[in-house]
């Protein structure tokens, strides 16, 4: 189908950086390999729930990374990661430069807590890519 303004998604890449989880703070997790092939840009969206176990704090941090091979070499983008969340039931987004970026990207959330009994908090992210240098993409 080609591309119009009443047919974004012939303009957009969408993916699944973080597959909702439940996390415990014990490591970060990190997404899949997402291939941006000739895509310049996109929006890093991440959002947490309801912590459990009643922590004193919570943080959940969000970022992207990109490597050559999408296997090995991960490194940070330099500003391609959303606002700390402290809270529940937040989301933050971030829009991204690609341009200098490496051929495959990834999502990277990391969460601690300071107290509480075994708590834990659901976390996602998404990923919106764009900026196809060749359009449509379908």
């Amino acid at each position: 189908m080609a591309w119009n303004m009443r047919n974004i998604g012939a303009l957009l890449k969408l993916a699944i950086g973080i597959d909702p989880a439940n996390d415990d703070g014990a490591a970060a997790i990190n997404g899949a390999s997402i291939d941006r092939q000739n895509l310049e840009s996109c929006v890093l969206h991440a959002a947490c729930g309801a912590a459990t176990g009643t922590p004193t704090t919570q943080t959940v941090d969000a970022k992207l990374q990109d490597s050559a091979d999408g296997s090995t070499g991960w490194a940070d983008i330099t500003g391609a990661s959303v606002a700390q969340m402290t809270g529940d039931d937040e989301d933050q987004y971030k829009d991204i430069d690609l341009s200098g970026a490496k051929r495959y990207v990834r999502a990277v959330v990391t969460v601690a807590f300071t107290g509480g009994t075994s708590p834990k908090i659901p976390v996602a992210c998404t990923i919106a890519l764009g900026g196809a240098k060749e359009k449509p993409l379908a």
